[in-house]
């Protein structure tokens, strides 16, 4: 009497398990965590450079100031130390760190300097921020702003 596997059962056959690994290839991994502690660790990581500052603090206070100006499209000196939580000579010193490393634009108006994310930035920061699948997410949310024709 022969025993027929039940109708579940995945069958142990090479051409079975070749299946299931391109399905496991194929499918489109997970997406980043959106949790404020690892987007920020993700901004950190992205801005270690190969050479210059290599204080993690640093990095942690510009990552706080580039996750303000993701917020805003721009603030002031002022408002940008505050958003990131600094005092203002560590937020004057790194807002001209940002600013060297081309990652903010500043401009004079009176007597404040508005910052904000240049466009390299904005684009380099959504796919830190959002993942790989960032690029797919501004294609969705671009196409459903553009007017119809």
């Amino acid at each position: 009497m022969a025993t027929t596997p039940a109708p579940d059962a995945t069958p142990d056959t090479l051409a079975a398990r070749f299946a299931q690994r391109l399905i496991e290839r194929d499918a489109p991994p997970p997406p980043p965590s959106q949790e404020p502690t690892a987007v920020l660790t993700r901004i950190q990581a992205w801005l270690i450079p190969p050479e210059g500052v290599r204080d993690a603090r640093t990095h942690h206070r510009m990552a706080r100031m580039l996750v303000a100006l993701m917020e805003h499209s721009e603030l002031h000196t002022e408002q940008l130390q505050l958003a990131a939580g600094l005092g203002w000579r560590a937020g004057s010193r790194l807002a001209l760190e940002l600013l060297r490393r081309g990652l903010t634009a500043r401009e004079r108006r009176g007597r404040f300097f508005y910052h904000r994310l240049t466009r390299a930035a904005e684009d380099s920061l959504l796919l830190v921020v959002a993942g790989p699948q960032g690029g797919c997410f501004l294609e969705l949310h671009s196409s459903a702003l553009s007017p119809l024709k």
